[in-house]
């Protein structure tokens, strides 16, 4: 069975009729030239968007560190990267590309970055309203702080955990709600998040097992990106799944783990072939998803880089199967992280 019937036959679209968003073609990332001030600013462009990814993977580690000894916390920077990063993914997924390509160093850090992306593209399959949207970003960087206070023996451990390890891990969400109350009411929205993320639709999450309404939809959100992201990033106890293969088995296997409605729009947002996904073409040649299209999803743009003998072929060149009707995608490749 193929994805897009999966998509149609097990999850309705409660948004039926609606005209998919379309957007401009994203440029390739490039590298950033520029060293990283202390404060963040508005930022824009493609070297914007590399700056972002970094300084949002310092403020991870700031923080962590401050939660692991017992220090002050402030959430100011976060709250502007938050605010950055809706802005750039309104009108570029350059920042999803780059998320699909990076090799993963410190997996707890990335992660953080990787589910504040994911959970504002599924904000915006939903039609959030950007405070919304910058509050799913927040959430995101900030949804495993208690993790920090588990033992990194444990968080990286790559064989089977005791029961004593299982209950530390299990006891991360109420540690990082604690950390989050302390800030004030105006957090609330935060510790709930923080403390529900690992709740599922059918009551089979922890720590509280609750389920379906019980559970605030900006946790649903944060949790449904947190496990893709798990899917697609390699860890000590598994390697990394190909980004489609992992979608079908959001549609497959936790179908009745997440809101079918939010399964449907992440789907949505990241196409039958996710950005980052590596493709063969019907000439030969050899492609890198850049920008999905949500009207044809079967034709999406692409960044072609190598030959059909997989040698690269010199400068990269920026197809888009809408307009060029004469080539399509043939196969996936094994690879969906090319450097």
């Amino acid at each position: 069975m193929r994805l897009s019937d999966l998509v149609r036959n097990q999850v309705p679209d409660p948004r039926e009729g609606v005209t998919g968003r379309r957007s401009t073609l994203a440029s390739p990332l490039s590298e950033a030239k520029n060293s990283f001030g202390e404060n963040v600013s508005t930022l824009r462009g493609a070297d914007a968007r590399v700056d972002w990814y970094e300084l949002a993977h310092k403020e991870i580690i700031a923080l962590g560190e401050a939660v692991r000894a017992n220090n002050a916390v402030s959430f100011a920077r976060c709250s502007r990267l938050a605010e950055d990063l809706v802005e750039m993914l309104a009108t570029s997924d350059d920042l999803l590309l780059r998320m699909m390509r990076t090799d993963v160093a410190a997996y707890q850090v990335s992660n953080a970055i990787h589910v504040a992306i994911l959970s504002v593209k599924i904000g915006q399959g939903l039609r959030y309203e950007s405070a919304a949207l910058e509050r799913l970003a927040m959430a995101g960087l900030l949804h495993d702080l208690g993790m920090w206070l588990v033992p990194q023996e444990i968080v990286e451990k790559p064989g089977s955990l005791s029961a004593d390890e299982w209950s530390g891990i299990h006891a991360h969400p109420e540690e990082g709600r604690r950390v989050v109350a302390e800030m004030g009411e105006s957090y609330h929205w935060l510790a709930t998040a923080i403390a529900q993320e690992h709740e599922r639709w059918n009551g089979s999450g922890y720590p509280c097992r609750l389920k379906g309404g019980a559970i605030a939809e900006i946790a649903q959100i944060i949790g449904l990106a947190d496990v893709l992201d798990a899917m697609i990033s390699p860890r000590p106890y598994h390697a990394r799944v190909a980004p489609h293969q992992a979608l079908r088995s959001l549609l497959v296997q936790y179908k009745q783990v997440f809101q079918p409605r939010l399964i449907k729009t992440l789907v949505d947002q990241l196409s039958l072939y996710p950005i980052g996904t590596s493709v063969r073409l019907n000439d030969g040649h050899i492609g890198i998803v850049s920008k999905v299209n949500s009207r044809y999803p079967l034709r999406p743009v692409l960044l072609v880089q190598c030959n059909r003998e997989g040698q690269t072929i010199g400068e990269t060149a920026v197809v888009d199967l809408c307009r060029e009707t004469s080539i399509h995608i043939v196969e996936v490749l094994p690879e969906t992280r090319a450097a």
